[in-house]
């Protein structure tokens, strides 16, 4: 039943039962507490009445029992008639009546009963009871024994209606309980304004992850709280950056990929057409033959990119292993780009510590990084030379490639990993897909790696720093 509710329905009847519950119980545990020192105090109060006439009335009582001065215990029960604010009766030890107040129904009685209070007078001294009286209202009885020289004579019996006490009561019930209901209302308003700040971000929370869902990832969230819902909202702000970036990445990587399949294929169907005219001279055909041979080349190319590409961002690209003889390794790797360099009239130096550690890279994507970063070197040099250096510390490994190229500029600098980035002048003038740089980034970042490019313009040649950790 609660899962069907709101977070806001769910709050409210949690905070209304807590406080209608431990208002409730509050209100009667104070309340029983409150009745109980009204009635001790009613009580209290008639037990020291009751003592002081009992001490008063002792020595008059004696002398009445003993058939001495009558008239002295006469002028007494007169005194008590008219300044007793209590009920009272005097009874002897055999509970003969010996005088009581007017109009309280002992009139006809000569001898009462053994009732509670007289009962409990002979053991603790002071015996209480509430029962209806003769006229059926509730009346607290309380006895005392009445003692001359340490001699029980009888007993002194006061009463009270109860009507007053219990109006007390009342009257302190409602005290608080109008204490009692305004903090229950405080509790039910406090309530509605948590509920209220938890339920509208959330609410909020959901229709802009709605509005990202149906496409909208430009959305963002009002973050005005550094609480639990602020911090959540700061991670769906920054989940649909992300998945902004990773749309526009995939539109433009679909793009670039049509974009750089679509002109071999291009250049296929035309040299296919062209082949399959019979008065093609032969030295045309070759050409023809030749130029889709390099298409093909340039495809197989671009597909085993894409496909490593692929693997990396997959989590699939698991190369083990380490490069043990590293020094050998790289001069292995460099031999050939040296040829390639010395092939286009550029000067290629390698500057390689003697003393390298083993580098935790599998050998094929150290080869990788290599040929990517000193293809790009030796095609975007037309003259000039190329240098690299290979060094370490104790935390890192650091390989340099350095060219006196044709450079790029900031702005460019900012776009150079991109997968397909390709500026106009270089997509027009040099061969190659756009790919490169991004292997070798994917590559290093599985390493925990790290690759930085630099440049003092266009036309001044640049330089890419590789550094892995130790």
């Amino acid at each position: 039943m609660l899962n069907r509710l709101t977070i806001r329905q769910r709050i409210l009847i949690i905070f209304i039962v807590i406080a209608c519950v431990g208002g409730t119980v509050q209100f009667l545990i104070a309340g029983r507490q409150l009745e109980a020192a009204t009635l001790e105090f009613y009580q209290h109060h008639l037990e020291t009445d009751a003592l002081l006439v009992a001490a008063t009335f002792a020595e008059p009582l004696g002398h009445y029992l003993e058939g001495e001065d009558e008239g002295s215990i006469g002028r007494i029960l007169t005194t008590l008639q008219h300044e007793m604010r209590h009920d009272y009766l005097i009874l002897d030890r055999n509970y003969r009546v010996v005088g009581y107040s007017a109009n309280t129904g002992y009139e006809q009685v000569d001898r009462v009963t053994a009732s509670p209070e007289l009962a409990a007078a002979d053991t603790v001294q002071i015996g209480s009871d509430i029962r209806p009286n003769y006229a059926g209202e509730e009346t607290l009885y309380l006895a005392v024994p009445v003692l001359y020289e340490g001699t029980p004579l009888g007993y002194l019996v006061l009463s009270e209606p109860m009507a007053p006490a219990y109006a007390e009561v009342n009257r302190r019930y409602m005290e608080l309980a109008t204490a009692t209901l305004p903090v229950i209302v405080l509790v039910i308003g406090a309530s509605l304004w948590v509920s209220s700040t938890i339920s509208r971000p959330v609410q909020h929370l959901r229709n802009s992850a709605l509005n990202m869902a149906q496409g909208a990832l430009d959305t963002r969230i009002q973050v005005s709280s550094q609480d639990e819902i602020g911090q959540l909202g700061e991670t769906l702000n920054y989940m649909a950056g992300q998945l902004e970036t990773l749309m526009q990445t995939q539109r433009s990587f679909v793009s670039n990929a049509a974009h750089e399949l679509r002109t071999p294929l291009m250049t296929l169907k035309l040299r296919a057409e062209a082949l399959s005219d019979e008065t093609l001279p032969k030295d045309e055909r070759e050409t023809y033959l030749s130029e889709i041979r390099q298409e093909i080349d340039h495809m197989a190319e671009l597909v085993s990119s894409l496909l490593l590409l692929a693997r990396i961002d997959e989590g699939r690209h698991l190369q083990n292993g380490s490069v043990t003889d590293t020094v050998s390794t790289l001069y292995d790797i460099l031999r050939r780009w040296r040829i390639e360099a010395e092939g286009k009239k550029l000067a290629f130096d390698a500057q390689i510590d003697p003393d390298l550690p083993d580098l935790p890279m599998s050998p094929n994507d150290l080869r990788v990084v290599l040929d990517n970063l000193l293809s790009n070197a030796i095609k975007y040099t037309a003259q000039g030379s190329i240098r690299v250096t290979v060094a370490h510390t104790p935390q890192a490994f650091n390989i340099q490639v350095c060219d006196t190229g044709i450079g790029f500029s900031e702005e460019q600098r900012t776009h150079l990993f991109e997968r397909f980035y390709r500026t106009e002048t270089v997509r027009g003038r040099y061969s190659g897909n756009g790919l490169g740089l991004s292997i070798v980034e994917a590559i290093l970042e599985h390493y925990t790696g790290q690759i930085e490019a630099s440049s003092p313009g266009t036309g001044k040649g640049a330089a890419f720093t590789v550094r892995l950790p130790l």
